[in-house]
């Protein structure tokens, strides 16, 4: 009976050490797969972080690009502003002088002023005339746009009823102004907001520059 009792518990001695063993190995290949797992997690964290530094930085790239992008957009669009401006001033320069003898009367042309760069008398600011044509009794003065926007009519407006452009010629105090503003084209609008104020507007005709509301305005007595 005793031995018999001996060998059940060899029995189960071996048993269980089989048993543990066998948990020992399951125990260790869950260890490894653990690790594994950590291992595959931590990669993926820094993969991750890798792509998301990779996207901001092109992100940023993306932003600089575009704000180059616009800066030279801008400075493109300035240029042929300017390029547009200049060839408007060209084109309308040379009618000035045809406009002033044939349709504003003015008898003899003492002066014939483009482009004039000239200081006020008083601040010493410094300020550009597009055209300006002397006459024996009278004075006109060209303001040319390439778009005639209505808040550039209502500058020019306001600068003649202020009377400055005598701050900056006096030599021309003791004749009449005789103001007209010019494009290559005028809105009806814009066109009867000139009226009103009495200054002549001036834009491409079938052939030629005309005055378009010289009627209206009147020519010069």
């Amino acid at each position: 009976m005793a031995i018999q009792l001996e060998d059940r518990v060899d029995t189960l001695e071996a048993i269980f050490g089989r048993f543990m063993a066998h948990t020992d190995m399951a125990i260790g290949r869950l260890d490894r797969t653990v690790e594994r797992i950590e291992r595959s997690i931590e990669e993926m964290k820094t993969q991750g972080e890798k792509d998301r530094a990779r996207m901001e930085r092109s992100m940023e790239e993306m932003k600089t690009q575009a704000e180059l992008d616009r800066r030279e957009s801008r400075r493109r669009s300035e240029a042929l502003s300017q390029k547009l401006g200049t060839l408007v001033e060209d084109i309308v320069a040379p009618s000035m002088r045809r406009i002033a003898s044939e349709d504003l009367g003015f008898a003899e042309i003492e002066r014939f002023m483009p482009n004039v760069e000239q200081k006020h008398s008083v601040t010493r600011l410094a300020r550009e005339f597009d055209v300006i044509v002397v006459g024996t009794d009278a004075v006109l003065l060209n303001e040319t746009k390439s778009n005639a926007k209505s808040e550039y009519a209502k500058e020019f407006a306001e600068f003649l009823e202020s009377g400055e452009f005598y701050q900056y010629f006096p030599e021309f105090k003791n004749k009449k102004l005789v103001p007209v503003f010019s494009s290559l084209k005028i809105s009806e609008n814009v066109l009867a907001y000139l009226t009103k104020q009495r200054i002549y507007a001036v834009a491409m005709g079938e052939e030629m520059m005309q005055v378009l509301n010289l009627k209206e305005v009147g020519a010069m007595k």
